[in-house]
Formats: C-alpha cells, sequence, structure tokens
C-alpha cells in the first residue's frame, strides 16, 4: 500500500513512502470443494446486513512457520490469503503456483482460500491498469484462478502506483468484481490505511467509497507510520489506528472494510548524524525476543502508541527496536470489535502466541 509498501517479512521488501502490511481479510462466502458452506456464505452484499466473521490472516507459502501457525490456530480462522500469485515485471504477467497444503488444510477445515495476487512494482501496475493488453491478460488470469473450486475468490494487492491511476483502479476493480460474481467468487482488495480522504496523496491511488461499492471487502493496511526505510519508530500507533478505524466505519458500505494489524517488528541501525540512513531488517516476534535476549536489552512498552521497544548496540552501532507483542496486536483487534469492523492479520507464523488466548480471538465473531 501507500509507500514503503511490501508485506513486511515475506522476503522481498519495496519501499517508496511508507511501509506496511499486514494482514488477513474478513468471512467471505464459498468453502472448501466438497464442504458444507458455513452459515455466512450466501449473505447478501448489501451493506445493510453484518455477518459475524472470525479472525482473518495472511499465510506466506514461502514459510514453513506460516502454514505450520495455520495448523495450530485454524478454529479461529474464517478465511487465509496465502501468498500465491504475484506480477513479472515489466510485463504484468500473473506467476506463482498453488504450493498444495495450505489449501488443503483449509479446504479440510472450512477455511475459506483467497490466494493473494501481489503486484507492488509502480510502473508494473500502471501498465495492468492502463494498457488495455496487459489489462485484459491481467482480468482474465485472475477470472481463471478464481475459478479453481478450492477457492473462494482473489485478493488484490496492486500498489505503489500514482494517485493519477485511481479512476483505472476502481474501473479495473469494478470490471473484476464482475466477473468474479458471474462465478460466484468473491473480491478482496488491499487498500492503505488513511483517517481521511485526499486523493491528492499518494494514498489517493485508492478510492475507498468507490472500492467498496464494487468489491466484497477492503482490507485496510493500518499500519506503516514507520518502515524499512524510514526513521526508527512505532508501526502502527494506536491512535493512528482508532482514527482509521472511524474513518472506515464512517464510509458507505462501512462493514466491508477489514482493519489490518501487523504482527511483526523492525530492527532499525541508527547512524551517527553524519552517515547515511541504513534500512531496517524485519523481524517475527520469536525473532525479536531472541534478539533481545542476545544483546541483553530490556523491551518497555510505550504507553503513548502502545507498541513495546528497545535499543541495543552492537559493533559499535545502536539500533532501535519496536514490534507488536500479543497485546499490542489484540488491542488493535479490539479498535476493530469496537466499530464493527472485520479484522485480518500479517501474517501467520512467529507471532506472540499469547494471542491465540487472548479475549478479542477468545471472544469470536468480528464486524
Amino acid at each position: 500500500m501507500v509507500s514503503g509498501s511490501g508485506y513486511v517479512g515475506e522476503g522481498r521488501q519495496d519501499s517508496v513512502a511508507r511501509g506496511l502490511l499486514v494482514a488477513g481479510a474478513i468471512a467471505l462466502g464459498l468453502v472448501a470443494a466438497g464442504g458444507a458452506a458455513p452459515a455466512w456464505a450466501s449473505a447478501p452484499r448489501s451493506g445493510a446486513v453484518k455477518r459475524p466473521a472470525p479472525l482473518q490472516a495472511f499465510v506466506l507459502a514461502s514459510a514453513p512457520d506460516s502454514l505450520a501457525d495455520l495448523q495450530a490456530h485454524g478454529q479461529a480462522l474464517g478465511v487465509v490469503y496465502p501468498t500465491y500469485f504475484e506480477c513479472e515485471s515489466p510485463s504484468g504477467q500473473i506467476t506463482g503456483e498453488d504450493t498444495g497444503a495450505i489449501t488443503a488444510y483449509a479446504n479440510a477445515q472450512q477455511i475459506a482460500v483467497m490466494p493473494r495476487f501481489n503486484c507492488q512494482d509502480g510502473p508494473t501496475v500502471h501498465r495492468i491498469l492502463t494498457e488495455p493488453h496487459a489489462r485484459a491478460r491481467a482480468l482474465a488470469g485472475l477470472a481463471q484462478i478464481a475459478s479453481n473450486p478450492d477457492y473462494a475468490g482473489v485478493n488484490l494487492d496492486l500498489e505503489n502506483d500514482l494517485a493519477a491511476d485511481r479512476s483505472a483502479l476502481t474501473s479495473f476493480v469494478s470490471t473484476l468484481a464482475r466477473e468474479l460474481h458471474a462465478r460466484a467468487k468473491k473480491l478482496t482488495v488491499d487498500v492503505d490505511g488513511v483517517t481521511h480522504e485526499d486523493p491528492a496523496l499518494s494514498t489517493g491511488f485508492y478510492d475507498d467509497r468507490a472500492l467498496a461499492a464494487a468489491a466484497d471487502y477492503v482490507f485496510v493496511i493500518a499500519w506503516g507510520t514507520h518502515w524499512e526505510g524510514s526513521a526508527p519508530g512505532p508501526i502502527a500507533p494506536l491512535s493512528y489506528v482508532s482514527a482509521v478505524a472511524r474513518y472506515v466505519a464512517s464510509l458507505p458500505h462501512g462493514n466491508r472494510f477489514v482493519l489490518g494489524a501487523p504482527m511483526y517488528g523492525l530492527d532499525w541501525p541508527v547512524p551517527a548524524a553524519s552517515s547515511r540512513r541504513q534500512r531496517a531488517t524485519a523481524l517475527q516476534y520469536a525473532n525479536v525476543l531472541t534478539l533481545a535476549r542476545a544483546t541483553g536489552a530490556s523491551p518497555v512498552l510505550d504507553r503513548s502508541v502502545d507498541e513495546p521497544t528497545f535499543a541495543y548496540t552492537r559493533a559499535g552501532v545502536t539500533h532501535r527496536v519496536w514490534y507488536m507483542d500479543a497485546q499490542s496486536v489484540a488491542d488493535r483487534l479490539r479498535i476493530a470489535r469496537e466499530h464493527g469492523l472485520a479484522v485480518g492479520v500479517w501474517r501467520l507464523g512467529g507471532e506472540d502466541q499469547a494471542l491465540w488466548s487472548s479475549p478479542p480471538v477468545v471472544e469470536g465473531p468480528f464486524g
């Protein structure tokens, strides 16, 4: 999503202006092939109807810990977004494949599977949205992916394009949604989290109102105030998350928005004033704990933003770490519940396992 796009921890990071992600999305109709549909599968798309939805999550196809986490906590999940497909630059051609195990397990547990199509190269996204041949090929390819009987639909993650392509994105999403709905499939669109709409900003690439009117769900990346290429700082300050939640809940079709929460940390080298800024390293929670123990650091909770942080020195260089623990994630899930939003997380694997016994998860449905 905006700036600094790239879901942290997936092995390749893009940087533009903010940094993010996370995520999971909302319960979407359809189920495993041959399985019985859950009660909410046939819910109408009317903005006036709200249906309960369990926690949603992205599953990193390349990471064994992500699958293991899915198998350990599948009972708390309603839909997963496996990271199977991406764009080839600069052509926009869809590449990737279903790795099998994630889909098979989710189907067996009647967890809806909506594979993610990820394209974070701005010029390539522009080509997909505006060049007729590339656009038609992408639409056909995504419809073909969604036609897989093991899938409930697809997750569309287009990032780092300019606000000038705002209308082109809306048109692409509207066309894709019609194609998928004709096949009884669903569409989730990922967007950057904002506290108000300003088409003049880079976040103006996403027209939240129009996208929510066309798609079934809009997954909001509610983090990234600091990212790998920024100065050190909190990843998703609680006041920012609250403002994002209030904004999207106030929009038409507000019940189609999914508030995304991150479950990772970032480790920034802090150079001397005369030195060039260095990029942060993404860490899963388990890695953060290992680092703190190895360096003798003492994490503290910054209550002003509701995120733990600590500093350490290695090879003469000071580092600053910000990260999300179970309480930080749970607090953001609670905000989603308070605003009647569904909630999703980036990503399964390596997070603070205490999350799964926290009240917001144990208490059940969101949205």
